[in-house]
């Protein structure tokens, strides 16, 4: 499971439970995950003894929270050695910085394996490995993407071999009895290994940095590397943890009291994911996690307009408001012509994979673009992006006015934001609503005539009232066509964007409803909906609870939102990362993790709890 990550916009790299790099994108996060393995290994001549850095193999790890450094670490101890290994993501270069740090009570001699097997652009086949003695780097390449591999100090040895095929394990094999006996150049499923032999003095640390420069041909990583040499191998270490801590100590707010330090802790690590899910193209994806390949067959490393929407909205909460400018310009270039979005897309902003027939829409992601867009504007206060965006907003506004069903004039029917049910949602329409209400002021905002969304808007709201509340059982309906009664904590959702005015009496009966039927009594936590069986039964996820937080305070019970906004903190992992959901019977993280949405509504809530205290508080959706 991803424990730690570090990226730039261009390169992410996530980190496991054993310390060992888990995920490595490049050029978009989420696009292409480029690592099968990477593991580093020990060998002491003096006792022929080999281990992997791993836990179960005589050592003990410990990892915490990445903090303003936002470098992923791990602690080790085994063996009566003391090893520290943090990387770094540089903040300009593509480039990672591994610092290994190592010790010992007594004097020893020690080899050091540094072992890895790529899959390059997402195949682990038709790869080079190849060692340049002449420039003491190791380099991997397929088409257009190069990793070149060098140390300081330099390596002392370095071959290539294969895996998987020819019934081959891998070169790792070749480290484990201390001596590498490969070859300088592979091909196929190729991969390699490095060795630094190391002279440890008694209680003296030794420090080895490898490096690893990624980028589109020969002559880019070659560059890089010859600039890291020239400036010292130090330096790039210490400008990216001096960059880091001062980019997440600018965008950490003055809490109001009553929340805790972890709440603090885990606000600083939740922008920090929401930056390294933003590649420099605008794509936002909704989690690195690739583990959901074996259940599902595919992964979260897409962007969905919805996430998107909603987590370019927490951006602009936390001041990050240039990635959420790229985000609307990566959603202009991905724009359907009828005006609407597609289901999801790749980060580069091709179609990504779906399981909807055509016209494979979710009607309530095009409308959070144009929610996300008006509260951009807000937050910056700058006409020109409405202007930018008209074109956009024009098609979308449009397009949602059309698409309407003649029999209930609510939105036609789509996929639920749960992907798996076609019908007309409450949620769906709630966000129809709420999308075309705002056009209309970012009509209005350009002089341009608003009239038309604006009627298109409180038609479907008044129809939504009518059609879509049960007055006998004082609950909104999940959907029609056809009709489903289960309680859905979308509904809460809707609530959030207005479809009730919080003194009406309808929507406190709606919010305790939901919350006494879906609240978990084991755990704590807001399922998503009734009879649940994603990855279990009714398990609690973070944004529904988020969800109820958001709109307890709106009914003015803070408290029960401050419990609430605690209970997502004390839920999260221990380095302070966001599930998907939790597990109903152990509480343990279920399904991706971390979940960029769950970060982005964390950081939402506590920013509307904060702003609760405030006179006169602006409107922040």
């Amino acid at each position: 499971m991803i424990t730690q990550l570090a990226g730039n916009g261009r390169v992410l790299l996530t980190v496991n439970e054993n310390g060992e790099w888990n995920d490595l994108f490049y050029p978009y996060p989420g696009e292409f995950q480029h690592l099968r393995e990477m593991r580093i290994g020990l060998y002491e001549p003096s006792e022929r003894r080999f281990a992997w850095l791993r836990t179960g193999n005589g050592f003990l790890n410990q990892q915490g929270p990445t903090g303003v450094e936002n470098s992923p670490a791990s602690r080790w101890t085994g063996y009566g050695l003391k090893i520290g290994v943090q990387d770094f993501v540089h903040p300009n270069h593509d480039l990672i910085v591994r610092t290994i740090r190592v010790s010992s009570e007594q004097p020893r001699q020690l080899r050091l394996f540094a072992y890895h097997a790529l899959q390059i652009a997402e195949s682990m086949y038709q790869d080079t490995a190849y060692v340049d003695t002449s420039i003491s780097a190791l380099i991997h390449y397929k088409r257009g993407f190069y990793f070149e591999f060098f140390s300081e100090p330099t390596f002392d040895h370095a071959v290539c071999g294969e895996h998987t095929l020819k019934g081959l394990q891998g070169t790792y094999v070749d480290a484990e009895d201390g001596s590498l006996d490969g070859r300088q150049v592979a091909h196929g499923a190729a991969d390699s290994v490095m060795q630094w032999d190391l002279n440890l003095k008694a209680n003296e640390e030794s420090v080895l940095r490898l490096f690893a420069a990624i980028g589109t041909s020969p002559q880019a990583v070659h560059k890089v590397r010859e600039y890291v040499r020239a400036g010292g191998a130090s330096r790039f270490e210490r400008e990216a943890s001096a960059f880091w801590q001062a980019w997440a100590t600018r965008r950490v707010p003055k809490l109001p009291a009553g929340l805790s330090d972890r709440v603090r802790e885990l606000y600083r690590t939740s922008v920090l994911v929401m930056r390294h899910a933003v590649g420099t193209n605008g794509s936002i994806i909704a989690s690195p996690d690739t583990r959901s390949l074996v259940i599902g067959g595919d992964t979260y490393n897409y962007c969905w307009w919805r996430d998107g929407g909603y987590v370019a909205k927490a951006m602009d909460e936390a001041g990050l408001y240039e990635n959420a400018q790229r985000f609307f310009e990566f959603a202009r270039k991905c724009q359907q012509a009828d005006g609407s979005f597609f289901h999801r897309h790749f980060p580069d902003g091709e179609y990504g994979s779906t399981w909807h027939p055509p016209p494979f829409l979710q009607i309530d992601q095009t409308a959070t673009v144009l929610s996300a867009l008006w509260h951009h504007f807000k937050r910056g206060a700058d006409p020109d992006v409405l202007l930018d965006f008209w074109p956009m907003v024009k098609g979308a506004a449009n397009f949602l006015t059309e698409f309407r069903d003649p029999v209930t004039g609510l939105p036609a029917a789509s996929f639920d934001l749960w992907e798996e049910r076609f019908a007309i949602h409450t949620y769906s329409t709630a966000a129809v609503i709420h999308g075309l209400e705002r056009a209309a002021r970012i009509a209005h905002e350009l002089g341009k005539d608003p009239t038309r969304w604006r009627l298109a808007s409180q038609e479907i709201h008044r129809a939504a009232l009518a059609q879509l509340w049960d007055e006998e059982k004082r609950r909104f309906v999940r959907s029609l066509s056809p009709r489903d009664d289960r309680l859905d904590a979308s509904v809460l959702l809707a609530l959030k964007l207005g479809l009730l005015e919080p003194n009406d009496p309808r929507m406190r009966t709606a919010v305790d409803g939901i919350e006494a039927r879906l609240w978990s009594s084991r755990v704590g936590g807001v399922a998503r909906f009734e009879n649940d069986q994603y990855y279990g039964r009714e398990n609690p996820w973070v944004i529904c609870t988020l969800w109820l937080a958001e709109v307890r305070l709106m009914l003015g019970d803070r408290e029960r939102c401050r419990e609430l906004i605690e209970w997502a903190a004390q839920h999260a992992t221990p380095t302070n990362l966001l599930p998907e959901q939790i597990d109903v019977g152990s509480g343990e993280p279920r399904s991706a993790t971390p979940l960029t949405w769950s970060h982005s509504t964390f950081v939402d809530v506590v920013h509307k709890f904060q702003r609760s205290t405030e006179p006169n508080a602006a409107d922040a959706e």
